[in-house]
């Protein structure tokens, strides 16, 4: 199961990143509230391996609380394993303030070799911007079964507000680290949040669907032209290079049959889930038809859980 969390904010809080508002800290009965929403699902849906996005550690914005431990203090997952993408101390921006958020994986077997491989930045944002800003990462760790099988579990998150190549380079950088372990003989299960929509998408355009009020796209008087994060036009073939080379839960023809059932996100809570950003991906094969899109989890956060059955032998 790979899911964002989106740090526990839920989606009746319009945080001002990503949803158009003006919040920028939360309480703590606010993070907690939402988390424990969280928790309910994930232990309603039983998955044996977690991976996470956005998950905050001592963090001001989300009231200092240690998601990950939270986490495991109540769900039945005996292994974890966290790494950052967003830290520091202090961010001079907005009331920020402390951050660490990053990805987490669970498992009900014992984990080990935790990795944590750095993502490319980007080179669309002047040089202070960018030493404050997220630096996205590939989690990885060995799982050991009780019957001696042995596989390794793979998250990552891509940029999300990128306009230069920055998302395609990150994402070669994925298939590297993903190829490395797959190399090892072991089986490997991947997923998270690519910030990339499915290579034969109808619709690869959201400017206008993600605009903020007072907000213009699309006009040759409008600079920036895209809103970022929300064009995916240009960017529509990138994910091509994990489809060749590794299976996904939902091959592209099922997805094509009926996009809107598999759509995972939508920027506002107040519309449908209008696109696909959540992915898991094997170098074995996944059981035909399990894939599922938890649609029906709107209001615990801006993603939709990704599920899927997986087999292989020893």
């Amino acid at each position: 199961m790979t899911w964002n969390i989106r740090f526990g904010c839920g989606v009746d809080i319009l945080w001002f990143g990503d949803a158009c508002g003006d919040r920028t800290v939360l309480y703590k009965k606010e993070v907690e509230t939402n988390l424990d929403g969280l928790i309910a699902r994930i232990n309603q849906i039983n998955p044996d391996i977690l991976l996470l996005q956005e998950v905050d550690l001592y963090s001001k914005r989300s009231a200092y609380i240690d998601q990950m431990q939270y986490i495991l203090d109540r769900t039945y997952f005996g292994y974890g394993y966290y790494g950052t993408n967003w830290k520091s101390q202090f961010i001079p921006s907005d009331g920020i303030g402390k951050m660490d958020e990053g990805n987490a994986i669970f498992s009900v077997w014992p984990l080990s070799e935790g990795t944590l491989n750095p993502l490319p930045l980007r080179t669309d944002v002047d040089a202070l911007t960018k030493f404050f800003y997220v630096r996205e990462s590939v989690l990885s760790g060995l799982v050991t079964m009780p019957d001696g099988k042995k596989f390794y579990a793979i998250n990552t998150h891509l940029s999300a507000y990128s306009t230069d190549y920055t998302k395609y380079r990150q994402l070669l950088k994925y298939i590297s680290v993903c190829d490395s372990l797959s190399f090892t003989g072991n089986p490997i299960v991947t997923g998270g949040d690519y910030n990339l929509i499915p290579p034969n998408a109808d619709i690869t355009d959201y400017c206008l669907i993600d605009a903020c009020p007072g907000e213009h796209f699309h006009s040759h008087m409008d600079d920036p032209m895209h809103k970022e994060g929300s064009y995916f036009t240009p960017e529509i073939n990138w994910l091509n290079a994990f489809y060749n080379k590794y299976e996904s839960s939902l091959p592209l023809e099922i997805y094509k049959s009926d996009q809107p059932k598999y759509y995972s996100h939508s920027s506002d809570p107040n519309l449908d889930w209008n696109r696909s950003l959540d992915y898991l991906f094997a170098n074995r094969h996944f059981v035909n038809g399990t894939h599922k899109v938890w649609q029906e989890f709107r209001k615990e956060t801006d993603h939709a859980a990704v599920t899927a059955l997986w087999t292989f032998k020893k």
